[in-house]
């Protein structure tokens, strides 16, 4: 039997710290004790203890329990570090044998799914106890240390947002914006990147609708304020030296912006997102747009597809600790009005989007019309409200507006 598992399973009856296992998914760990580990969970579960020893090897003849081991915590992250060694041979062994065979789409798909069922296995749980002061401190001290460094909360520099947001958007938040096609959606999201590039933050906008050009066309757009007309840069008139000048003035040695996009046609997965995530290091990421994206969980049911790709991408910007934004397309209840901003039960295919985001922000636009409405349809670390912002696409000006002066 496996002598690692032994050690796990000994230490757990000797310190009796059988919570540790429940709650850092060891069944899909143990390939040779389950048996054990289950007679001990449900024992546990039955008498509020741990069983004996002897009663243990009393009823598992061929369990030996190990002497001189350590922790249930220590002999877990020995078995994780196993699990993982081991299941990754077994993966790249099974993708190498699929690429022999001339099969690379497979041995693709394959190292997708099982990475990311193994990441699910063994990720860790986080918790903390609340009356713990020194830790609660020491979580504030860090906080305001961020703050004066500038590191806490992305501000978009509209007050509607920022004022029903005060803390900004923070990392391990999923954000959606939720519009009907032609609102304006793509453009307001990248206005939120370009924000967070001043602010010293490095963005990474993932593209599934437009190539990368056309995104960094919108984005020097949106940098410049004015300096530059989109559909100018679209149709390539640029004063080439004119452009240098404004990047050694304005981009040069600031943060990395990356775009990417799959204009190519490639699959795009959250598994995808996160090899992008390890390899750029973002603070910010921006979907553009959710229901052209695949789930790693593969299904023929449209809504069962979105509701495990929202999840899938709730617990990356946790387990990441980046925030994500995400857009969403919108279903009309009246196809005559695609200018208010939609409900939440408007959510294309399906409400778990709604339900795993922490905000989602309608948008609204009426024809021919230079004003969003944005409406919070949820909050989860703020307040409910709406307000406005007037947007000129071409020349990427971005302003706050009051209802008031909505007409004027």
């Amino acid at each position: 039997m496996n002598n690692t598992e032994a050690k796990l399973i000994t230490a757990v009856l000797n310190d009796k710290q059988v919570h540790v296992l429940l709650q850092a998914n060891v069944d899909n760990l143990l390939r040779t004790h389950n048996d054990v580990w289950n007679f001990i969970r449900q024992y546990s579960e039955n008498n509020q203890s741990v069983p004996p020893t002897s009663l243990v090897v009393e009823k598992f003849r061929d369990f030996e329990p190990v002497d001189g081991v350590g922790a249930t915590k220590h002999h877990l992250e020995e078995l994780q570090t196993e699990y993982l060694n081991d299941s990754l041979k077994d993966i790249l062994r099974n993708a190498a044998g699929e690429v022999q065979s001339g099969n690379g789409n497979n041995a693709l798909e394959h190292l997708i799914t099982k990475t990311s069922e193994l990441k699910k296995n063994t990720a860790a749980i986080r918790d903390i106890e609340v009356t713990d002061l020194d830790s609660a401190v020491a979580y504030f001290e860090n906080v305001k240390k961020m703050q004066d460094l500038g590191q806490v909360g992305i501000k978009t520099g509209l007050p509607g947002f920022d004022n029903y947001l005060p803390s900004g958007i923070m990392p391990g938040q999923l954000g959606v914006f939720l519009a009907y096609p032609g609102i304006g959606k793509s453009w307001l999201a990248l206005y939120f990147a370009v924000q967070a590039w001043k602010q010293g933050r490095s963005p990474l906008v993932i593209s599934l609708e437009m190539s990368e050009t056309e995104v960094r066309n919108r984005v020097f757009a949106i940098m410049g304020e004015g300096l530059w007309s989109h559909r100018k840069l679209s149709n390539g008139q640029v004063e080439i030296d004119m452009l240098k000048k404004w990047h050694a003035d304005k981009l040069q040695g600031k943060p990395e912006f990356h775009i990417i996009s799959n204009d190519s046609g490639g699959e795009v997965t959250p598994s995808v997102i996160r090899g992008k995530i390890d390899q750029y290091k973002p603070d910010f990421v921006v979907v553009d747009y959710l229901q052209l994206m695949s789930p790693n969980q593969k299904s023929d049911n449209e809504t069962v597809r979105m509701k495990n790709l929202s999840r899938e991408l709730k617990l990356m910007s946790i387990s990441e600790e980046v925030p994500i934004m995400a857009i969403s397309s919108a279903t009309p209840d009246d196809v005559k009005d695609l200018s208010s901003p939609p409900t939440l039960g408007q959510t294309a295919w399906s409400r778990q989007i709604a339900y795993d985001a922490d905000w989602v922000m309608a948008l609204g636009r009426a024809t021919n019309s230079d004003i969003i409405e944005c409406v919070f349809r949820k909050n989860r670390n703020g307040f409910m409200g709406d307000f406005l912002v007037q947007v000129d696409f071409d020349r990427g000006y971005y302003r706050y507006k009051d209802y008031e002066d909505k007409n004027g």
